[in-house]
């Protein structure tokens, strides 16, 4: 029993207690006077019924019966089903809400009964309010609003209601209107949430026992009848339902792996887990056996399993320890298919990678941005210190850039910067050399373990290649677009920055300039030898 729900009894057609959610019935319990038992005796039909507040004969507290008929198979009357709920537990709940000093709030069924109402009227709950104004306008009209002076204390009140869905019942609200226009303009809003969660709380509250009725029936019926029912459960379940021993072998597993992975269950069951599931994530699984005791709780695992057509289909499984072993079984897995949220994982994995490619290449020339040379700059130099090896920086400016701007316009200007980087991509072909847009039509190139020699072949050869490639530039050499080269290398050493490197091939690149252009220059004071 929970603090609102009291026990579930099951009884014969004579309204004697057979069964209760406690176990078989200790205590005779008689229900065959209960309006309850008559009304579902009477009627043939299998619907929930509200009952009449009632002293429980177990706990002697007041109670709301619900219930419904059970049904023998020849179609006769087999007796009744019961749960209830303590109007304690009500009234504690409604107490709970803040009404003001006059108002009040009750459960009603649709003859006018109160099942429940805070405050509490005195003497018995078995009140009927059938004259109520409430009913002018209930069940006409499933919810409402309007005034009433109430009989009981002669208080005049705005009352709401609203009708608990597929049940004959509805939830009143009253509050003062003294109290109302009291507080008006700070309360308004809070007497509009009271009232919604008023009713959300009693179709909650309902729904609530409705679904433990449900369960409760459906585990009786499983305690009374056999293990049989087990299997119902687990073969129309959505989920594919698995039961397995320590060392993996299937004992049991629903039809639902038939949709899931094309396999009939006796083509798995006598096989272990691992026949099924992807080499890559068979130390998944036994991670998961590893600490898939019963006091850590469920574990769950995502990995590929084989469909019997040959694909891979993404399965997530919720594995649980059983407290002890049933026919072989140690493990109780539900297994579904999670295919679709993999997709949309990877979809989005890869968007996020392509925007951070995106935020870390030039959108212009396509070849890595300042920010990213930066970055790679900083890594390589403390690479470069860490492993004693040389760093190279080639600082590439194209000529007269300017000049052929003027000429052609800036959108011209633009094709011949993808020119230039297109040319500079194809001369450096090791996967840790890093072409970059420096600024403006400024280039440069960072060689990771090359000296200088090698640097300034490198650089020599994208001299070249852009020459030879003939770019037509009105001032150019030769009529051609042409670049001046800046190199510096050296292994980086404490006391020394990656900037000096920038710095010493800066200062290179405009010897470069000065000395004509179209050429390649070193550092002044470093030779054209391996040091």
């Amino acid at each position: 029993e929970s603090d609102g729900l009291g026990t579930i009894i099951v009884t014969d057609a004579l309204g004697i207690g057979i069964m209760t959610s406690a176990g078989p019935a200790g205590r005779p319990v008689n229900a065959s006077n209960r309006d309850y038992f008559l009304a579902h005796k009477v009627a043939g039909s299998p619907a929930i019924y509200v009952g009449d507040p009632v002293v429980s004969q177990l706990s002697k507290q007041w109670i709301v019966p619900i219930s419904r008929r059970i049904d023998l198979p020849d179609g006769g009357f087999g007796g009744v089903i019961a749960g209830t709920v303590k109007i304690a537990y009500l009234q504690d709940m409604f107490k709970k809400l803040s009404l003001g000093p006059n108002g009040t709030i009750s459960l009603l069924r649709a003859d006018g009964k109160i099942l429940a109402r805070y405050p509490s009227l005195p003497g018995s709950p078995i009140t009927q309010i059938k004259n109520a104004k409430l009913f002018d306008f209930y069940p006409a009209s499933s919810r409402g609003n309007y005034e009433a002076v109430a009989e009981s204390d002669g208080v005049l009140r705005i009352y709401a209601y609203h009708a608990v869905d597929d049940f004959p019942m509805v939830v009143s609200v009253g509050l003062a209107k003294e109290d109302v226009y009291a507080a008006w303009h700070a309360k308004a809003l809070i007497i509009s949430l009271i009232m919604g969660a008023s009713c959300i709380l009693m179709i909650a509250l309902v729904g609530m026992l409705l679904r433990e009725l449900q369960r409760r029936q459906l585990a009786e019926r499983v305690a009374i009848r056999n293990e049989r029912r087990y299997r119902l459960l687990a073969e129309n379940s959505v989920d594919t339902i698995v039961m397995s021993g320590l060392d993996g072998r299937v004992s049991y597993i629903s039809p639902a792996i038939k949709d899931l992975l094309g396999w009939e269950p006796s083509e798995i069951e006598g096989r272990t887990i691992r026949d099924f599931i992807h080499p890559d994530y068979l130390s998944v699984l036994g991670e998961v056996r590893d600490g898939g005791d019963e006091a850590s709780g469920p574990r769950t695992m995502t990995f590929l399993a084989r469909h019997k057509g040959g694909d891979w289909v993404w399965l997530e499984a919720r594995v649980r320890r059983l407290a002890e072993d049933i026919e072989g079984a140690a493990y109780i897995s539900n297994v579904r298919d999670v295919s679709g949220r993999k997709k949309a994982e990877q979809a989005l994995e890869a968007a996020n990678a392509q925007l951070v490619a995106m935020a870390a290449t030039d959108s212009l020339t396509n070849l890595s941005n300042r920010r990213r040379f930066d970055e790679t700059l900083d890594r390589e130099w403390r690479r470069a210190m860490r492993d004693g090896t040389p760093l190279a920086l080639l600082l590439i400016d194209a000529d007269h850039f300017k000049s052929l701007n003027d000429q052609y316009g800036h959108q011209q200007g633009d094709v011949y910067l993808k020119w230039i980087a297109r040319l500079i991509q194809e001369c450096i072909r090791r996967p840790g050399d890093m072409a970059a847009r420096y600024g403006g039509e400024e280039f440069a190139v960072l060689l990771p373990r090359t000296g200088l020699v090698p640097a300034h072949d490198i650089a020599e050869k994208i001299r070249r290649c852009i020459y030879d490639a003939r770019i037509p530039h009105i001032v150019g050499a030769d009529g051609v677009m042409t670049v001046s080269i800046g190199v510096y290398a050296q292994t980086p050493v404490d006391g020394h920055q990656a900037a000096d490197l920038v710095k010493r091939a800066d200062a290179a690149l405009y010897a470069a300039k000065r000395e004509g252009r179209n050429r390649t220059c070193l550092f002044e004071g470093q030779l054209l030898q391996e040091t």
